[in-house]
């Protein structure tokens, strides 16, 4: 139970810098409502990002032989970043303290959130055995 609580507040911290870094871009503003858009932010990725991860690679391993490694490469990529614009668009609409405008600020923040995510993805093990080593607990097992 404290492992699934110390992933959760690592992404809910990561996730709010995200966001307030994506905040600097033309047309995408915070509100009051900040740590609500966090909230409404994470656990739209929790479900959203896999769903769509999932429906682009089982249609990819549908055709796997006729494709080639960069195809596939930019498949996942434009996955990753079609499930970014999901999980904005989510959060945009349930909360109020996340709000994005025009063209360019969609573009802008779902580059940028999609590339946040990514380093992520590099961080995430790491920073929860640091944080289990800190509180005085074992990593996770199958982590370093």
């Amino acid at each position: 139970m404290k492992s699934l609580a110390v992933r959760i507040a690592i992404a809910l911290v990561f996730n709010a810098i995200t966001l307030w870094v994506a905040s600097v871009l033309p047309g995408v503003r915070l509100g009051a409502g900040f740590l609500w858009a966090v909230v409404v932010f994470t656990v739209a990725t929790l479900f959203v990002k896999p769903l769509i991860l999932a429906l682009f690679h089982r249609r990819h391993e549908q055709r796997a032989d006729r494709r080639t490694w960069i195809l596939s490469k930019a498949l996942t990529v434009a996955a990753g970043l079609l499930a970014t614009l999901a999980i904005l668009l989510v959060t945009s609409i349930f909360s109020n303290g996340f709000t994005i405008n025009g063209i360019f600020g969609w573009i802008g923040a779902t580059v940028v959130i999609w590339l946040a995510s990514f380093i992520y993805d590099f961080v995430d093990d790491g920073l929860e055995a640091k944080a289990h080593e800190l509180l005085g607990g074992a990593a996770s097992p199958g982590k370093p």
